[in-house]
């Protein structure tokens, strides 16, 4: 067996019924056997390898097997899980606790890790130090169970477990803190019901292995409720919430992704018949699916296998879970993740998050000397509503200033923040918004429906086409290019060159750029301009730049009025990156949920809060005209407000009232826009492809400190 038996995913078995008859009737893969010839053909040392193998369930025969499985069924019940709770519940609380002194921490380093190392060797019966290189060897040495692995990952399997076959010391029979006796220690006071053959120690070390599951497990079911509503982290803090019962969360954010089985004989299984050798991989997140969907029970799933092989740690899991998500989110009820640098390892046998920055609470405070993060409503709300002494940042007479300090040309960095409305206020700003409140209205969008409709349409007929499906590259942006740009009048001779240029126009949403990005962006911009041809006169329907063009507001040049465009469309960029984080947190729900996408009713009831937890912006400016106490804060005149778009937003019930827009006077002028194409497009896409699902993990985002943004969202169109 290779790599390829993980490639032809039509060949998974997906059927609950038949995925149980598999892995109860076909066998393990043989790795002893495999480490053995790779041993003796390369001459490598495996022999801390070999013994960890040959000591675990999975290699033994199948009597020692049995053996073996009746005497832990004892430790491993939900009973005898039960005296380790009060152990998981002090650790998981001390973890909590020490997530205050980090500066930027994260779930999976600073909790779901230390909270492995406090319990898991404690329950086990190993000394393991709480150090980083212990964890990363017990990362590593969980590979045990993927089979034929090369040579170099094997010296590495082998390094590792030989480092942690170094933490055993004498067992304890008894506990000083009256806590139950460990696995070890068990082990060895039942020894005479043991195989000879068994070497209790490293049959614990393949199980201190084998439980770093829970720890992935843990993490990936924290990924899940926070990157929800917030009703999803509130109801978590509660003990017993059906919302956090751990068999919900294991079938729905298992760390296993297949499992492989060898027909030891011809045999048949599952209505299939297997030659002797051949292989059968089962897909365990699509059999969980299918169970709950066959069963009607949120909570039946398969991720721990079935038959012999059946995982013995499930109550241990289950204890892990239960106990640890509550205790955390009652401790930051108002935590968030950072979506955009959180970090996922994928095998064809696993996933699991290795990166979850977040916050741990929505209070504002101070950055930097002229920087103050807005974080709480109480203080958005004041310094949104006070325009006399909360302005947009005065860009143009800071680039006028810059230019003449430095020697340097910014004539066309200033004609764009001169006609950028978020750094725009006093009468140009008016006139400006009284001009695109008469031109850029209802009626006019009205007129471009059915353009918008054929936009959606050929994105989705190109899906089809597309050898390798990606929801970014395929349909959000082809939906700012065929839906946006010809509704802002936004057209050039040379497209392709054009649209190579466009996606710079995005840094114009920072302020106080360096001097090095100040002048690519310049660069951008002045390139774009120059690619932008004017609409036809005769142009049906008339785009926003024909409109402004034939009846410019007062003190606005044909220029002015195609940099206002040229910014709009740079702001566009934020209505893709809004829809495919939509799309993809519709795609990591449970699959029967995922159907809601496809009514518009549905889509209509929930859009303000979909774009209020997964719009592009993260931040809004405002700079200080005078001292000001803003909550908590003193700010300063010249100190910027930077309002956290995320964190407010999360404070507002169902996403009413949220920022995603902006607020009052500088309020997006495209919202209106924005809001019409994901409320078609969200449901088009989905009806169209009913079976649309990602491809787990694949998606990543763009470095973007102003944008959470997603680069590609590679996607399968039928499950």
């Amino acid at each position: 067996m290779s790599h390829h038996v993980w490639s032809d995913r039509t060949a998974f078995i997906r059927e609950p019924q038949a995925a149980a008859e598999v892995l109860r009737v076909l066998d393990i893969p043989r790795l002893d056997t495999y480490h053995n010839a790779v041993a003796q053909a390369t001459g490598v040392d495996l022999s801390a390898l070999q013994r960890l193998t040959r000591n675990t369930l999975m290699e033994m025969p199948p009597e020692d097997h049995l053996k073996v499985r009746r005497v832990i069924a004892p430790f491993f019940s939900r009973a005898g899980m039960a005296g380790w709770r009060d152990l998981v519940r002090h650790a998981s609380e001390e973890v909590a606790e020490s997530l205050e002194a980090i500066d930027e921490p994260d779930l999976v380093r600073d909790y779901c890790v230390p909270l492995f190392l406090r319990t898991i060797p404690e329950i086990i019966g190993l000394d393991l130090p709480q150090e980083t290189a212990y964890f990363d060897a017990v990362v590593t040495a969980q590979r045990l169970t993927e089979p034929y692995l090369s040579v170099s990952a094997l010296k590495s399997l082998n390094a590792a477990v030989a480092l942690l076959a170094d933490c055993f010391t004498q067992p304890r029979d008894d506990d000083p803190e009256g806590r139950p006796k460990t696995l070890r220690a068990y082990l060895h006071e039942r020894q005479a019901d043991l195989p000879d053959r068994l070497d209790p120690d490293f049959f614990v070390l393949g199980m201190l292995v084998g439980s770093n599951t829970i720890t992935q497990s843990l993490a990936f079911a924290c990924h899940g409720l926070l990157s929800g509503p917030p009703e999803d982290w509130a109801a978590a803090a509660i003990p017993g919430s059906a919302q956090i019962a751990p068999q919900r969360l294991l079938g729905l954010y298992q760390s296993t992704r297949t499992l492989v089985r060898v027909a030891p004989s011809p045999v048949e299984a599952g209505g299939c018949p297997y030659s002797a050798g051949e292989t059968a991989v089962v897909d365990i997140v699509d059999a969980n699916t299918c169970l709950r969907a066959q069963t009607g029970n949120p909570t039946a799933h398969m991720s721990f296998g079935s038959g012999a092989h059946k995982c013995p740690g499930a109550f241990l899991s289950e204890t892990i879970l239960d106990i640890a998500i509550p205790v955390l989110a009652r401790r930051y009820p108002d935590m968030i993740l950072e979506p955009e640098r959180c970090r996922f390892v994928q095998t064809p046998m696993m996933q699991a998050p290795i990166a979850m920055p977040c916050t741990l609470r929505q209070d504002s405070r101070r950055k930097s000397a002229r920087l103050c993060d807005i974080r709480d409503l109480p203080s958005a709300g004041q310094v949104l509503r006070d325009d006399a002494t909360f302005a947009p940042p005065p860009m143009e007479s800071h680039l006028r200033v810059l230019a003449q300090e430095s020697g340097q040309d910014f004539d066309t960095a200033v004609l764009v923040a001169r006609n950028a409305m978020f750094f725009m206020e006093g009468p140009r700003h008016t006139a400006l918004r009284a001009a695109l409140a008469r031109d850029f209205d209802a009626a006019m969008l009205a007129e471009w429906a059915p353009r918008i409709d054929t936009a959606i349409d050929q994105a989705l007929d190109g899906l089809v086409q597309a050898k390798k499906p990606d929801l970014v590259a395929g349909f959000s942006e082809p939906l700012r290019l065929n839906g946006v740009a010809p509704v802002l009048g936004v057209h050039s001779p040379d497209r392709a060159r054009f649209d190579a240029v466009a996606p710079g126009l995005q840094e114009v949403l920072e302020p106080w750029l360096s001097m090095r990005h100040l002048t690519r962006v310049q660069a951008c911009f002045a390139e774009a301009l120059s690619l932008m041809q004017d609409p036809a006169p005769n142009e049906t329907p008339r785009s926003l730049l024909a409109a402004l063009l034939a009846n410019p507001p007062e003190d606005f040049s044909p220029d002015d009025l195609r940099a206002v465009v040229l910014v709009l469309y740079g702001a566009s960029f934020n209505l893709s990156h809004t829809l495919a984080n939509i799309v993809l947190w519709i795609l990591s729900r449970p699959a029967e949920e995922r159907q809601n996408a496809r009514d518009p009713a549905w889509i209509d009831d929930n859009l303000e809060a979909l774009i209020a937890r997964y719009s592009g912006p993260k931040y809004i400016y405002r700079q200080a005209r005078a001292d000001r106490r803003v909550g908590d804060l003193h700010l300063r005149m010249g100190d910027t407000a930077r309002l956290a778009v995320h964190a407010l937003n999360r404070g507002c019930p169902a996403g009413a009232g949220h920022l995603s827009f902006g607020k009052g006077l500088h309020r997006c002028v495209g919202a209106r826009l924005s809001r019409e194409i994901i409320r078609k497009a969200i449901p088009a896409l989905f009806t169209r492809f009913p079976g649309l699902a990602p491809l787990a993990q694949a998606h990543r985002y763009h470095a973007m400190s102003q944008t959470v943004a997603l680069s590609t969202l590679p996607c399968a169109l039928t499950s």
